[in-house]
């Protein structure tokens, strides 16, 4: 019986776990991915913008994948520099372990979101409008030229009305405040004022008495 029992146990499946991809060897590749650093430069050529993206602290545990294109770069040096992204581009990093044990997981990711370069913003109508949003040399919107003449103009319009009500308010708010006083004033020392009138008029109707006594 024990026999059997036995030929029985040998015959049932056995699934292997892979345990060398330990669990410290996976938080401390993780780290090391976490301390990769990007930056980005960019270039203008023919009026169009493209971004050089740096990479740094890279080391040979790891190796990373560029989703834009799939391309794998196992780079034996600290710092790498990928060249001629298209402004406006997202690109995502993933990295992996080098250690083929651990390679299934992805271990950290860096996403980049590059600005969108504005074609317009040297545009001769944006001259006395550098502060507009449609003027700036990065953008986040395509606009057709139509649509940024149209609002480049309409910006100018505005801000020329605002100005022009700027000159005039100073000295509608200087009369103001000037009637704004007086009224404050008489508002709240009538009573002084009252006195004052009172005592002038029983000074004057005094003298007139005196005087109207000695002719008498």
């Amino acid at each position: 019986m024990k026999k059997l029992l036995f030929l029985l146990l040998l015959c049932i499946p056995i699934k292997y776990i892979d345990a060398k991809c330990l669990y410290s060897d996976l938080a401390e590749l993780k780290k090391t991915a976490s301390n990769v650093n990007e930056s980005y430069e960019y270039k203008i050529i023919d009026n169009k913008a493209y971004f050089d993206v740096t990479l740094t602290n890279l080391t040979d545990d790891i190796y990373f994948v560029d989703t834009t294109n799939n391309k794998v770069y196992k780079n034996n040096n600290s710092e790498i520099t990928l060249k001629d992204y298209n402004s406006g581009q997202t690109i995502v990093y993933n990295f992996y372990s080098s250690n083929l044990d651990c390679q299934d997981t992805v271990l950290y990711t860096i996403r980049i979101v590059l600005p969108q370069y504005n074609i317009f913003y040297n545009d001769p109508v944006c001259d006395g409008a550098k502060e507009y949003s449609l003027c700036q040399r990065w953008y986040g919107n395509n606009l057709s030229y139509n649509t940024f003449l149209n609002r480049v103009n309409q910006y100018k319009e505005n801000k020329k009305e605002n100005d022009n009500n700027l000159e005039i308010e100073p000295e509608e708010v200087g009369n103001n405040n000037l009637l704004h006083y007086v009224i404050n004033f008489l508002t709240n020392y009538y009573y002084v004022i009252l006195i004052i009138f009172c005592g002038i008029f029983i000074i004057v109707s005094y003298i007139r008495n005196k005087k109207n006594n000695i002719y008498n």
